[in-house]
């Protein structure tokens, strides 16, 4: 048995026409280091030769970190990356918290390559599983809070479409705040394409609350009430009072389908926020406007024809009187003025967005 080291040989040269675009350091330099090992029949081995002379510089010890054999992860390197990654922590930030750990990058025992590549392998390692993995980690709060809700749907390739949760203390909170409620769809996760939506309100003390949260693959009127529907069966069919929302359509009917009492409200924050794309930014950067017209859809203290007699002065005022979007927005007033709802209790969410 012959034992050599990697710098053995010469390096050949490459005959293929294959162009590489990742060129590697040729480390083969003729080194004629080499132990030969024979076996006895007797058992065991002996030593018949050794040569201990190296045609190339040893590797001091500061350069160990830099070598394959000086970079393994361990199961303490791993752990920290899979933890870290539940918190949204990537692995070139955890392998900078390693650092400080550990004193230095050359006592972390891996490179920030390494700690990249392992979350690499186990995402493509659980690829495929993750849906699963995510219904049986509610399975396993179900059986350890015997009032933790979920329910989920697939379509007609198991592939996970729709899923709601909603934890003891989210049903609670309902159960004490719940008249008032906010429904968020905004947002979208960046690897599966699905909208995550939050039910949210206020308490008492005006701090944000979650009472339960969904996942849809489309917007569409189906999953939508589903996700209404499945709402209310979590807070034991206990109807809310109002409901934010976006102007989403499918939304709209879904909630006029569900809700038999509740009041539907929009967004005003998310309403406001789009008018720069609407109108034009130049126009909303005059301070003039802008004050105007806040002072015109925020007021509470305004009647519903004061509030339509000031909209229309800032629209002539501002040469805005035939713009599309905005006659749109006159048209369904009554679903996102304070002036036309005075009498019923908001609880400081008609910015739901700011608030979720």
């Amino acid at each position: 048995m012959k034992i050599s080291k990697g710098k053995e040989g010469e390096t050949m040269e490459d005959q293929s026409k294959v162009i590489r675009t990742r060129k590697r350091l040729v480390t083969r330099v003729g080194c004629k280091a080499r132990m030969i090992l024979k076996y006895r029949k007797e058992g065991g081995y002996i030593v018949q030769t050794f040569y201990e002379g190296h045609a190339h510089p040893l590797y001091t010890p500061g350069c160990k970190k830099f070598q394959i054999e000086g970079r393994k992860l361990n199961i303490l390197h791993k752990k920290m990356i899979i933890d870290n990654s539940k918190l949204n922590i990537g692995p070139v930030t955890t392998f900078r918290l390693m650092k400080e750990y550990f004193g230095g990058y050359g006592n972390v025992g891996a490179s920030k390559e390494d700690f990249k590549n392992f979350q690499r392998d186990l995402k493509t390692y659980i690829k495929g599983s993750d849906a699963q993995m995510f219904i049986d980690n509610f399975k396993m709060k179900k059986l350890l809070w015997s009032a933790f809700f979920y329910d989920f749907e697939v379509d007609e390739d198991d592939c996970l479409s729709r899923a709601l949760w909603a934890d003891p203390i989210c049903r609670r909170n309902y159960a004490l705040f719940g008249d008032m409620v906010s429904f968020d769809t905004t947002y979208s996760t960046n690897r599966y394409n699905m909208i995550f939506g939050p039910f949210t309100g206020v308490d008492h003390h005006k701090r944000c609350i979650t009472f339960a949260v969904a996942f849809i693959a489309k917007e569409d009127t189906t999953s939508f009430e589903w996700v209404f529907r499945t709402f209310l069966k979590s807070m034991g069919d206990n109807e809310l009072i109002c409901l934010i929302t976006d102007q989403e359509p499918a939304m709209k009917i879904a909630i006029q389908n569900v809700f038999q009492n509740a009041e539907h409200r929009f967004c005003m924050w998310h309403i406001m926020k789009k008018m720069p794309d609407k109108i034009g930014r130049i126009i909303c950067q005059d301070t003039e406007f802008l004050s105007k017209i806040c002072a015109c859809v925020w007021s509470l203290e305004i009647e519903p024809s004061e509030f339509e007699d000031k909209w229309k002065k800032v629209l002539i005022e501002f040469h805005l009187e035939g713009h599309d979007w905005l006659r749109q927005l006159f048209e369904m007033r009554h679903m996102w003025i304070p002036a036309y709802f005075r009498d019923l209790f908001m609880g400081g969410i008609m910015r739901t967005t700011s608030r979720s």
